[in-house]
Formats: C-alpha cells, sequence, structure tokens
C-alpha cells in the first residue's frame, strides 16, 4: 500500500508540473502568435521586426516550456508502469485463488 502511495504521490506531482508547463508553453505560443499577427498589419518596418522578434523570443520560451515536460512525463510513464506492474501482480494473485476455489 505504502508503495502504491508513493508512486500515485510521484505521478500526481509530476502530471502536475506537465499541466502547468504546458498551459505556459500555449500562452507563450499564443503571444507569439498575436505579435506576428502586428506584424503582418504592420506598415512601419523598424516597428514589424520589433514584433517578429518579439514573437520568436515568444515562440523560444514556448519550445523551452515543451522541453520542459519531458521530464515530468518520463516520471509520470515511469510511475504507471510500476503501478500497472503491482496491479498486474494483485490481478494474478487473485486469478490464481479463483481458479484453486472452483478447482476444488
Amino acid at each position: 500500500m505504502l508503495r502504491w502511495l508513493v508512486r500515485s504521490t510521484v505521478a500526481g506531482s509530476a502530471n502536475s508540473d506537465v499541466k502547468s508547463e504546458s498551459s505556459l508553453a500555449s500562452r507563450k505560443a499564443n503571444d507569439a502568435r498575436r505579435q506576428f499577427d502586428y506584424a503582418k498589419r504592420e506598415k512601419d518596418i523598424d516597428k514589424k521586426m520589433t514584433y517578429l522578434a518579439e514573437g520568436m523570443s515568444h515562440l523560444a520560451e514556448s519550445v523551452e516550456h515543451v522541453s520542459n515536460t519531458t521530464v515530468p512525463l518520463a516520471k509520470v510513464a515511469f510511475a504507471a508502469s510500476l503501478l500497472v506492474e503491482n496491479v498486474q501482480d494483485n490481478l494474478d494473485e487473485q486469478t490464481k485463488d479463483i481458479v484453486e476455489k472452483l478447482t476444488k
């Protein structure tokens, strides 16, 4: 039971990190899109270049946040595989008990 609690806590924590980073990545990607839209409509070349530079900066931040989800995703996958292993052992044991009861 304690192992299950630890694994599920790790998975929950990592899941929270993934959601947070994913949300930040989406926000920065939307900011980049907005800056690129401003650049499309802008006539002044200097302002257009500024919008493009700001958009690229937001895009880079978005990529960084997506990259930050890799480790938490790996933690979730690892914890999930351990949980499945634990559940599988319990199912095997229950199946064995059922078969023994049916054969008596």
